[in-house]
């Protein structure tokens, strides 16, 4: 039984990092951030920062719901600085989020079992 769930947890893994995201239509106004047709007030949103996962840079919003718990909003040729003097007015920034168990088991599992092969693996084979 226990080996069925690590299998499964594997697949979906796999899957996951095998199907790549479509693009969403994004939009900050002074009343808030649109995301595709849902709409999220500054009011619900609580303090957002900056990370850079697999050479993108991302904007994280997070919430005080539960759900989504966080919008992640990828940057393109927006720049940082820009970004943040847009957002300041509205919410704070953190400079330093402290990883959550989520993520460091996260970063554990892709560095121990890496999907993808590494550039030296290629031109070897």
């Amino acid at each position: 039984m226990l080996m069925l769930v690590v299998l499964s947890l594997l697949f979906v893994a796999f899957a996951l990092a095998t199907v790549p995201p479509r693009n969403f239509q994004y939009r900050i106004s002074t009343e808030g951030i649109t995301i595709e047709d849902h709409f999220f007030l500054w009011v619900e949103l609580y303090d957002f920062y900056f990370k850079k996962r697999e050479g993108v840079e991302a904007l994280h919003a997070r919430t005080h719901s539960f759900i989504p718990g966080e919008l992640t909003i990828t940057l393109g040729d927006i720049t940082k600085d820009h970004m943040r003097s847009v957002l300041l007015p509205y919410l704070p920034y953190r400079e330093v989020i402290k990883p959550t168990f989520m993520e460091k088991s996260g970063d554990w599992l892709s560095r121990t079992f890496p999907l993808e092969k590494t550039l030296k693996e290629k031109v070897a084979s």
